[in-house]
């Protein structure tokens, strides 16, 4: 509810409902319905135009401005399936580590650093929250079943930074079962010496293209749920928006020639969606006209 009130105070949510192409167009139709109503009522003498009021015009093109707001009104959810295909995507606003989803999508560093209590990982992050959650702050244990995953996985050793001395490539996966789901950390993005993350966007299409391929050969089939990775501490210099449309390409190219999960769900921070006036209709229209399948 905090969201839908946040939204309709935003310009971006009116220049999109009222004064976008879309909105006009359906303010239009409603208009010509009405006129045609209008038309057919005076044809059989129901309700003549000399009984028109000389403000009839404005009246009507009120109502039908009003009608196509309502019509457009902000929502917490969209989800659109591909047309012929075994997939679909779902974009809402929410709580990732309350997904029902059977896995879940954790970014994290490329040295799959799980220190709290040094700063290194924020408490307040994704990775630090699902630490608190799932694992009650026991870094060591979670510690264990990411290196027990990332046995074998080829890695460089490196003297930079605060953290562990391992690095691994960009889109390496360390899966993590716990609570009946399978959690997925993904290395996307890179610490510096003073352990500041940074991404770019070649990073996170590198670091999708690497997730996919793991989810399909070696993780669980099923809905798959994924925070707008990037966009916080990674510091990526695209919009929410961008992001969002990023990752459901990704998923739609990974998906060609393999089906790993009949569903997607991009799941976008309630603070987020509020403070970057997060429009899930752009989102919408995105999946449906312009994503490449």
């Amino acid at each position: 509810m905090k969201y839908f009130f946040s939204s309709i105070r935003t310009f971006s949510y009116w220049r999109y409902a009222l004064f976008s192409v879309g909105g006009l167009t359906r303010t239009l139709a409603i208009t010509g319905a009405i006129y045609m109503l209008l038309e057919m009522l005076d044809f059989f003498g129901m309700y003549t135009k000399d009984k028109y009021s000389a403000y009839s015009f404005f009246v009507v093109i009120g109502f039908s401005a009003a009608v196509a707001v309502l019509s457009r009104r902000p929502v917490s959810r969209v989800s659109y399936r591909i047309p012929t295909k075994d997939f679909g995507f779902e974009v809402l606003v929410g709580d990732l580590l309350a997904s029902p989803a059977k896995n879940i999508v954790i970014s994290t560093n490329s040295t799959f650093d799980t220190d709290i209590a040094s700063g290194l990982i924020s408490p307040d992050s994704l990775q630090g929250k699902f630490t608190a959650n799932f694992f009650a702050g026991n870094t060591l244990e979670l510690d264990k079943q990411i290196e027990a995953s990332l046995e074998g996985v080829e890695s460089q050793p490196t003297s930079e930074g605060k953290g562990k001395k391992k690095r691994y490539p960009v889109g390496t996966v360390a899966k993590i079962s716990t609570h009946g789901k399978a959690f997925y950390f993904l290395a996307m993005s890179e610490l510096n010496a003073q352990g500041t993350a940074k991404s770019t966007p070649k990073i996170i299409d590198a670091a999708l293209e690497g997730l996919w391929e793991y989810i399909a050969t070696q993780g669980e089939f099923g809905d798959i749920a994924i925070a707008l990775v990037g966009t916080g501490r990674g510091r990526v210099a695209l919009s929410r928006k961008k992001i969002a449309e990023r990752i459901a390409q990704s998923f739609a190219d990974a998906s060609r020639e393999k089906v790993f999960s009949n569903k997607l769900t991009i799941v976008i921070y309630p603070g987020d969606a509020e403070r970057f006036a997060v429009n899930l209709f752009e989102i919408r229209d995105y999946l449906s006209q312009s994503l490449h399948i």
